[in-house]
């Protein structure tokens, strides 16, 4: 898929289904993004080697916003949370986290009938289809339309560099 409002400097390369679905929804709704264009040291070993690192998943240049996604269970989310915190502490720097219930309310509003496949619980067989945030709902036989919000939840990657 093209993007047509990605501003980033080279094509991403997303690191988990669910991050593109979040790419889908803003070049649907004409925002213009880059995708992890900024890493933020968090902290550094006394000769200078990085030890902590984060980098946000999204950033709107128009709003100057920054944008973290992930799926994984609200109980396991809490290193990353703690990262931008820390984020916001040394750079003054505001994520907002985009998590597992906030996905679950965007497929349903635009239409995605299942969960990406890194949404799935380990084991899961998969649905074997690409997941979209499409704007417009399919309809069913009697003309109507029909969502329903996807689940599960698979830890997204480390942010540590």
């Amino acid at each position: 898929m093209e993007f047509r409002y990605f501003r980033g400097k080279r094509p991403p390369q997303f690191a988990h289904e669910s991050e593109r679905e979040f790419a889908e929804l803003l070049d649907a709704s004409g925002l213009p993004w880059e995708y992890e264009p900024h890493t933020f040291p968090l902290e550094r070993a006394e000769d200078g080697r990085l030890l902590e690192a984060v980098t946000p998943d999204f950033f709107l240049p128009d709003a100057g916003l920054y944008i973290e996604c992930t799926e994984m269970k609200p109980s396991l989310a809490s290193r990353k949370r703690r990262k931008l915190r820390k984020l916001a502490a040394l750079y003054g720097e505001v994520v907002t986290l985009v998590g597992r219930d906030d996905f679950e309310r965007l497929r349903a509003r635009y239409g995605q009938v299942r969960g990406s496949r890194n949404a799935q619980g380990r084991g899961s067989a998969g649905n074997g289809e690409r997941p979209t945030l499409a704007t417009t709902k399919p309809a069913s036989a009697s003309g109507t339309s029909t969502s329903t919000p996807g689940s599960g939840g698979e830890p997204s990657r480390s942010t540590s560099k």
